[in-house]
C-alpha cells in the first residue's frame, strides 16, 4: 500500500513514518501542504493521511488540511483519507467526515490504531469501483471488456483490460512499471518490462484507431499517466 502523508510536526512525522514502514507499507512524507499537493497531483496513492492543521512554507500562515482534502475532491480524486488532529470535538470529526474524509483519528494515538485504520480503509470498497468507468471520451466496460468512443468499439484482451482499467481508475496520475506489475501479476507470473511495455502499446493503438482524445502518456523515468486532451478540469 502506498500512503501520502502530510503531517508539519517532525517528530510525529518521523516516527509514524518510520512504524509505517516497519508495517510494511510505503510511505510518501511531506511537511507542507504545498509539498503534499504537488505530490498528489502526480502520483497515485492507494490511501491519505493528512494533519488538519498545516504550517505553510514561510512560517506564518496555517492551511488546514481540510483545504487539501477539499482541493482533492474537487478534482475528482477518491483516494481514502485519513485526518490526524489534536482536535477531538465531536464537531470537529463530523467537520472533517462532512469535508470527505473517510476516517477520522485523535492525537495522540496508537500506532497499531492507525495501522488497523489503514487497513480497513485500504479494503473498502471505492466509489469508482465500478462495472463502467468513463474518462474523458472514454466509456470502458470491465464485464464486457470493451471500450467505447461515440460510436465506435474495441475489445480487449484480458492483459489490455487490466492495464486499461488501472489507467483509467487514476486519470491523470503517474502509475509506474512496477504498480501495472503488480495489477499483472496473476496474470503473467514472469511478467517483464517488455510484456507491459507491449499492453500499454496494444491499449493506445486501439485508444487512437477509436480516436479518443484518450491517451497514454510516458514520462521517462516515471512511468505512465492516462491524460485527455482539448480539456477543462480541476487539479489540486
Amino acid at each position: 500500500m502506498r500512503i501520502l502523508f502530510v503531517e508539519d510536526n517532525a517528530r510525529l512525522g518521523e516516527a509514524t513514518h518510520k512504524a509505517l514502514t516497519r508495517a510494511g507499507f510505503a510511505v510518501d512524507l511531506f511537511e507542507t501542504p504545498e509539498d503534499g499537493r504537488h505530490a498528489w497531483r502526480v502520483a497515485n496513492y492507494d490511501v491519505a493521511i493528512l494533519d488538519i492543521m498545516l504550517a505553510r512554507r514561510n512560517g506564518f500562515e496555517t492551511q488546514s488540511g481540510l483545504e487539501l482534502l477539499a482541493r482533492a475532491r474537487a478534482a475528482g480524486i477518491t483516494t481514502p483519507v485519513l485526518l490526524l488532529t489534536a482536535l477531538g470535538s465531536i464537531a470537529e470529526r463530523v467537520r472533517g467526515l462532512d469535508a470527505g474524509a473517510d476516517d477520522y483519528l485523535v492525537k495522540p494515538f496508537a500506532m497499531e490504531e492507525l495501522v488497523a485504520r489503514l487497513r480497513a480503509l485500504r479494503r473498502r470498497p471505492l466509489p469508482l469501483a465500478e462495472n463502467v468507468i468513463q474518462f474523458g471520451d472514454v466509456i470502458y466496460d470491465a464485464a464486457a471488456r470493451e471500450i467505447v468512443v461515440g460510436d465506435g468499439r474495441a475489445g480487449l484482451s484480458r492483459g489490455e483490460s487490466i492495464v486499461l482499467e488501472r489507467f483509467l481508475r487514476a486519470p491523470d496520475r503517474v502509475i509506474t512499471k512496477a504498480q501495472l506489475g503488480e495489477s499483472l501479476h496473476s496474470l503473467e507470473q514472469d511478467f517483464t518490462d517488455n510484456s507491459i511495455q507491449v499492453h500499454v502499446h496494444r491499449v493506445r493503438a486501439k485508444l487512437a484507431e477509436l480516436g479518443a482524445r484518450v491517451s497514454i502518456r510516458t514520462l521517462r523515468g516515471l512511468g505512465y499517466m492516462a491524460v485527455e486532451s482539448a480539456k477543462d478540469r480541476h487539479t489540486i
